[in-house]
Protein backbone atom coordinates (compact mmCIF):
# COMPACT_ATOMS: atom_id res chain seq x y z
CA UNK A 1 0.00 0.00 0.00
CA UNK A 2 2.61 2.23 0.77
CA UNK A 3 4.19 1.80 -2.69
CA UNK A 4 0.50 2.88 -4.23
CA UNK A 5 0.69 5.94 -2.16
CA UNK A 6 4.18 6.80 -3.12
CA UNK A 7 3.22 6.21 -7.00
CA UNK A 8 0.20 8.31 -6.59
CA UNK A 9 1.96 11.38 -5.25
CA UNK A 10 5.03 10.98 -7.72
CA UNK A 11 1.93 11.29 -10.26
CA UNK A 12 0.17 14.15 -8.45
CA UNK A 13 3.57 15.96 -8.52
CA UNK A 14 4.36 14.98 -12.00
CA UNK A 15 0.62 16.26 -13.35
CA UNK A 16 1.27 19.08 -11.90
CA UNK A 17 4.69 20.36 -13.18
CA UNK A 18 3.01 19.87 -16.85
CA UNK A 19 -0.04 22.62 -16.48
CA UNK A 20 -0.20 24.97 -19.57
CA UNK A 21 2.23 28.15 -18.75
CA UNK A 22 1.18 31.40 -19.13
CA UNK A 23 2.25 33.46 -22.57
CA UNK A 24 5.46 35.43 -21.69
CA UNK A 25 4.45 38.94 -21.09
CA UNK A 26 6.33 41.32 -23.96
CA UNK A 27 6.18 44.69 -24.92
CA UNK A 28 6.48 44.74 -28.67
CA UNK A 29 3.87 42.31 -30.48
CA UNK A 30 4.14 41.99 -34.31
CA UNK A 31 0.95 41.64 -34.99
CA UNK A 32 -0.47 44.56 -32.96
CA UNK A 33 0.29 48.07 -34.24
CA UNK A 34 -0.83 49.48 -30.80
CA UNK A 35 2.13 48.34 -29.41
CA UNK A 36 4.95 48.92 -31.89
CA UNK A 37 7.16 52.25 -31.53
CA UNK A 38 6.55 54.71 -33.23
CA UNK A 39 8.33 57.07 -35.65
CA UNK A 40 10.45 59.23 -33.24
CA UNK A 41 11.22 55.59 -31.26
CA UNK A 42 14.18 53.54 -32.49
CA UNK A 43 13.88 55.15 -36.09
CA UNK A 44 10.88 53.03 -37.24
CA UNK A 45 8.48 54.89 -39.83
CA UNK A 46 5.21 53.59 -38.58
CA UNK A 47 3.29 51.58 -36.32
CA UNK A 48 2.74 48.54 -39.43
CA UNK A 49 3.87 45.55 -39.51
CA UNK A 50 4.59 45.71 -42.97
CA UNK A 51 7.43 47.95 -41.54
CA UNK A 52 8.96 45.37 -39.43
CA UNK A 53 9.41 42.65 -42.59
CA UNK A 54 11.55 45.19 -44.54
CA UNK A 55 14.95 43.06 -45.31
CA UNK A 56 17.30 46.02 -45.29
CA UNK A 57 18.01 48.77 -48.29
CA UNK A 58 18.19 47.57 -51.85
CA UNK A 59 21.30 46.19 -53.65
CA UNK A 60 22.56 49.57 -55.75
CA UNK A 61 23.70 48.70 -59.61
CA UNK A 62 22.46 47.16 -62.20
CA UNK A 63 22.42 43.32 -62.33
CA UNK A 64 22.18 41.04 -65.08
CA UNK A 65 19.73 38.69 -65.47
CA UNK A 66 20.74 37.05 -68.63
CA UNK A 67 23.10 34.22 -67.00
CA UNK A 68 23.88 32.87 -70.33
CA UNK A 69 25.32 35.81 -71.45
CA UNK A 70 29.13 35.72 -72.45
CA UNK A 71 31.89 36.45 -69.90
CA UNK A 72 33.53 39.79 -70.01
CA UNK A 73 37.02 39.58 -71.71
CA UNK A 74 38.47 41.33 -68.89
CA UNK A 75 37.54 38.43 -66.65
CA UNK A 76 39.58 35.65 -68.25
CA UNK A 77 42.68 34.44 -67.19
CA UNK A 78 45.34 34.81 -69.40
CA UNK A 79 43.12 34.48 -72.15
CA UNK A 80 42.26 30.62 -71.36
CA UNK A 81 39.16 29.95 -73.02
CA UNK A 82 38.12 27.74 -69.93
CA UNK A 83 38.96 31.04 -67.79
CA UNK A 84 40.73 28.99 -65.15
CA UNK A 85 42.77 29.34 -62.45
CA UNK A 86 43.96 25.73 -62.18
CA UNK A 87 45.25 25.12 -66.25
CA UNK A 88 47.66 22.83 -65.37
CA UNK A 89 48.19 19.11 -64.71
CA UNK A 90 49.14 18.01 -61.55
CA UNK A 91 52.55 16.46 -61.26
CA UNK A 92 52.34 13.28 -59.16
CA UNK A 93 54.88 11.66 -56.31
CA UNK A 94 55.49 8.04 -56.16
CA UNK A 95 54.63 6.90 -52.20
CA UNK A 96 56.62 8.44 -49.80
CA UNK A 97 58.58 10.58 -52.23
CA UNK A 98 59.38 13.98 -52.89
CA UNK A 99 61.15 13.71 -55.58
CA UNK A 100 59.96 14.62 -59.89
CA UNK A 101 59.78 11.65 -61.41
CA UNK A 102 61.33 11.83 -65.14
CA UNK A 103 57.64 11.33 -66.72
CA UNK A 104 56.10 14.35 -64.79
CA UNK A 105 59.19 17.07 -65.91
CA UNK A 106 57.25 17.56 -69.36
CA UNK A 107 54.47 19.31 -67.35
CA UNK A 108 57.04 21.73 -65.19
CA UNK A 109 58.57 22.88 -68.29
CA UNK A 110 55.37 23.79 -69.76
CA UNK A 111 54.91 25.96 -65.99
CA UNK A 112 57.88 27.44 -66.79
CA UNK A 113 57.32 28.46 -70.36
CA UNK A 114 54.30 29.91 -69.09
CA UNK A 115 55.99 32.29 -66.67
CA UNK A 116 58.46 33.32 -68.47
CA UNK A 117 56.05 34.73 -71.52
CA UNK A 118 53.30 35.78 -68.51
CA UNK A 119 55.61 38.02 -66.61
CA UNK A 120 52.48 39.34 -64.09
CA UNK A 121 51.40 36.13 -63.19
CA UNK A 122 52.04 34.27 -59.98
CA UNK A 123 52.27 30.56 -59.22
CA UNK A 124 50.85 29.20 -55.73
CA UNK A 125 52.13 25.77 -55.59
CA UNK A 126 50.27 23.33 -53.22
CA UNK A 127 52.05 20.22 -52.08
CA UNK A 128 49.48 17.05 -51.03
CA UNK A 129 49.55 13.56 -49.91
CA UNK A 130 48.16 10.53 -49.28
CA UNK A 131 45.57 9.38 -46.13
CA UNK A 132 48.67 7.59 -44.92
CA UNK A 133 51.06 8.63 -42.39
CA UNK A 134 50.14 10.86 -39.95
CA UNK A 135 48.78 14.65 -40.44
CA UNK A 136 52.39 16.30 -39.24
CA UNK A 137 54.57 13.92 -41.30
CA UNK A 138 51.85 14.41 -44.03
CA UNK A 139 52.25 18.42 -43.53
CA UNK A 140 56.06 18.01 -43.72
CA UNK A 141 56.18 15.99 -46.62
CA UNK A 142 53.50 18.15 -48.75
CA UNK A 143 56.11 20.98 -47.77
CA UNK A 144 58.88 19.01 -49.80
CA UNK A 145 57.35 18.37 -52.92
CA UNK A 146 55.99 21.86 -53.10
CA UNK A 147 59.71 23.08 -52.38
CA UNK A 148 61.01 20.53 -54.43
CA UNK A 149 58.80 21.47 -57.61
CA UNK A 150 59.47 25.30 -57.14
CA UNK A 151 63.29 24.73 -57.15
CA UNK A 152 62.69 22.48 -60.13
CA UNK A 153 60.75 25.40 -62.04
CA UNK A 154 63.28 28.29 -61.08
CA UNK A 155 66.02 25.78 -62.63
CA UNK A 156 64.00 26.14 -65.99
CA UNK A 157 63.93 29.73 -65.44
CA UNK A 158 61.02 30.74 -63.73
CA UNK A 159 61.09 33.54 -61.08
CA UNK A 160 61.03 32.92 -57.29
CA UNK A 161 59.77 36.13 -56.42
CA UNK A 162 56.71 35.25 -58.25
CA UNK A 163 56.33 31.48 -57.17
CA UNK A 164 55.15 30.55 -53.74
CA UNK A 165 54.13 26.97 -51.93
CA UNK A 166 51.84 25.69 -49.24
CA UNK A 167 51.57 22.36 -47.88
CA UNK A 168 47.96 21.28 -47.99
CA UNK A 169 49.41 17.85 -46.59
CA UNK A 170 46.28 14.57 -46.51
CA UNK A 171 43.94 17.53 -45.39
CA UNK A 172 42.17 16.77 -48.33
CA UNK A 173 43.23 13.25 -49.05
CA UNK A 174 40.10 10.33 -48.88
CA UNK A 175 40.34 8.32 -45.90
CA UNK A 176 41.44 4.87 -46.51
CA UNK A 177 41.78 4.97 -50.17
CA UNK A 178 42.66 2.17 -52.54
CA UNK A 179 45.96 2.27 -54.49
CA UNK A 180 44.60 4.27 -57.44
CA UNK A 181 42.95 6.52 -55.82
CA UNK A 182 45.85 7.15 -53.47
CA UNK A 183 48.77 7.56 -56.15
CA UNK A 184 46.18 10.64 -56.97
CA UNK A 185 46.29 12.20 -53.74
CA UNK A 186 49.83 12.46 -53.87
CA UNK A 187 50.73 15.24 -56.09
CA UNK A 188 51.36 19.23 -56.27
CA UNK A 189 48.97 20.93 -57.62
CA UNK A 190 49.00 24.73 -59.67
CA UNK A 191 47.01 27.86 -58.87
CA UNK A 192 47.77 30.94 -60.90
CA UNK A 193 46.93 34.07 -60.23
CA UNK A 194 47.12 37.18 -61.90
CA UNK A 195 49.93 39.69 -60.19
CA UNK A 196 50.40 43.16 -60.74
Amino acid sequence: MKGFALLATTALIVLSSCSKKADPDTSLFRNSGNNLPSASADGFNSGTEDDLSLAGDPLLGSVNNDLLAPRSDALDAFSDPLNTTRPFESVYFGFDQYNINSSEREKLVEIAEFLQTNPKAKLLIEGYCDWKGTPAYNKSLGDRRATTVKSYLTDLGGDPARIETVSIGDESAIPNADTNQARLDRRAAFVITKGI
